[in-house]
């Protein structure tokens, strides 16, 4: 059993996934594949500069899990990639639409990982998110502490897989819309 770093603490989880790369994978072949990995790698290390705290916790096949220490930063880093994933489709450089997850409260750090119920609200967010998408939960939207929020429209409460209680969400609206 792995004993964990230390207490709680609360901050922001954010997941990302990649619409369609599986099939795209089948058809471009691995290497290819691995290049737009790296892309969007290199694409959310950009959009968390600036951001205290932020990182990448870890790659998740075809997504990435983020942390951020408040939820200001993480609906901001958030959506500065999905405007560069954005920017980059628009150029061919890119070739796949992202969906995110995002949700705020405790988790216990586990090494460079976070674990907890966060985790997983921000995970299942990701799921239900469309491409182009991202949805933030209430408590996000609540933590920014007197911040002006983000243009949002309500999406309502979502059952969740695993989670009993429905979740609220909000989709932030975005100036510039995905290429679909």
């Amino acid at each position: 059993m792995t004993e964990p770093d230390s207490q709680s603490c609360a901050g922001a989880v954010l997941f990302t996934d990649l619409v369609g790369f599986t099939e795209y994978n089948e058809s471009v072949g691995d290497v290819a594949a691995l290049q737009v990995l790296d892309a969007q790698t290199a694409m959310a290390s950009a959009a968390v500069q600036g951001c205290v705290g932020a990182r990448i916790v870890k790659e998740l096949g075809d997504g990435l899990m983020l942390w951020f220490a408040n939820s200001a930063d993480a609906i901001s880093g958030a959506s500065a990639l999905l405007d560069a994933i954005d920017g980059a489709r628009k150029d061919g450089t890119f070739p796949l639409a992202v969906r995110m997850g995002l949700h705020f409260g405790p988790v216990i750090p586990r090494g460079d990982d976070v674990v907890g119920q966060t985790v997983n609200i921000a995970a299942r967010l990701s799921d239900v998110a469309g491409p182009g998408e991202l949805l933030v939960s209430e408590a996000a939207i609540t933590a920014l502490d007197g911040m002006p929020p983000p243009p949002v429209c309500e999406v309502g409460p979502i059952a969740a897989k695993g989670i009993q209680t429905p979740i609220w969400v909000h989709c932030v609206e975005r100036t510039s819309k995905e290429m679909l």
